[in-house]
């Protein structure tokens, strides 16, 4: 089975589109976190230009550095900073009929080939999945390790009362939303617990709710 970052590599790469679509170029404000810079002289501060070739190379893009504009970088430190920066998109529009709304099919990011939305937002979705699986990873690390040292489990109703008991003596990373940036549901059942989380359309109870029962 191929995965999604494949499918979504081999889209990146595909050339042949349909032929009714209109272009809308637009700027697309974004921040991108460069951490722990390694390359060249290991005191030097981060410069426009190796943050313009790194976020052009990340995950195998499509970015081009010439399609990237550094704004400004901020909050730099000895070991991270933020790069404030534009990319330029353009989004493919179609419609079925003349008729018919329009809607945005494609994008395009810098000066390469197109990718459809909605596998984009598969993409997305999938990688906000792993990362909410991270975070409870990380929370069921910390209650394993404050039930070790107490001989019994947090008394914790719900996500944040568990994380002030949890953060930072038993868990370095204050971990309380999932990868959607919504809280995290902590429940105790029993003696034991469950973490959820609803999932892309945010919708408690539906086929893409994340749970992790331990």
């Amino acid at each position: 089975m191929i995965s999604q970052r494949a499918r979504l590599d081999f889209l990146m790469k595909a050339s042949s589109r349909l032929a009714s679509h209109t272009f809308l170029l637009v700027t697309l404000a974004s921040s991108a976190m460069i951490a722990g810079m390694t390359t060249g002289c290991s005191g030097a501060r981060l410069s426009h230009d190796e943050a313009r070739r790194q976020i052009a190379e990340i995950g195998n893009s499509t970015l081009v550095p010439d399609s990237i504009h550094i704004q400004r970088i901020v909050s730099q430190t000895d070991k991270d900073a933020i790069a404030e920066t534009s990319v330029a998109m353009a989004f493919e529009f179609q419609r079925a009929k003349t008729s018919d709304p329009w809607h945005i099919a494609a994008v395009r990011l810098g000066d390469r080939d197109w990718v459809g939305v909605d596998e984009i937002v598969t993409a997305v979705n999938e990688s906000r999945r792993r990362t909410t699986m991270e975070s409870f990873q990380k929370l069921v690390i910390g209650i394993a390790t404050f039930k070790q040292r107490n001989g019994s489990s947090p008394n914790a109703a719900e996500i944040v009362g568990l994380t002030n008991i949890l953060h930072p003596t038993y868990m370095v990373d204050l971990v309380r939303l999932d990868g959607w940036g919504r809280p995290i549901r902590y429940e105790v059942v029993g003696t034991s617990f469950r973490l959820l989380s609803d999932g892309a359309d945010g919708v408690r109870g539906t086929p893409d709710d994340i749970l992790l029962a331990p």
